[in-house]
C-alpha cells in the first residue's frame, strides 16, 4: 500500500519523541553522499537546544529576528 508523503509525515509525527528520533536518524543515515555534516555546527546546535529547553537562553520570534537582522544592513 502506497502512502502519500503527508500521510507518512502524519504517522511519523504521531510517534513518541524517541521513535521520531530513531526514524530521523535512520533516514539521515540512508542518504548516500548526502550533505556533509558539520560536527562543530551540530555540537553548537545541540548546546543551544539544551540551553533553550532548560530556560538558560532567551528566545526571540521569527519576526523579531528578521527585524534585528534587517536593521543591521
Amino acid at each position: 500500500m502506497m502512502h502519500s508523503l503527508t500521510e507518512i509525515e502524519n504517522e511519523i509525527l504521531s510517534l513518541s519523541p524517541e521513535e521520531r528520533e530513531h526514524v530521523a536518524l535512520t533516514a539521515w543515515a540512508s542518504l548516500d553522499n548526502g550533505p556533509s555534516l558539520d560536527p562543530e555546527g551540530i555540537d553548537i546546535a545541540l548546546r543551544r537546544d539544551s540551553d533553550i529547553e532548560s530556560g538558560n537562553a532567551e528566545t526571540i520570534s521569527h519576526a523579531e529576528f528578521v527585524k534585528l537582522t534587517n536593521d543591521e544592513k
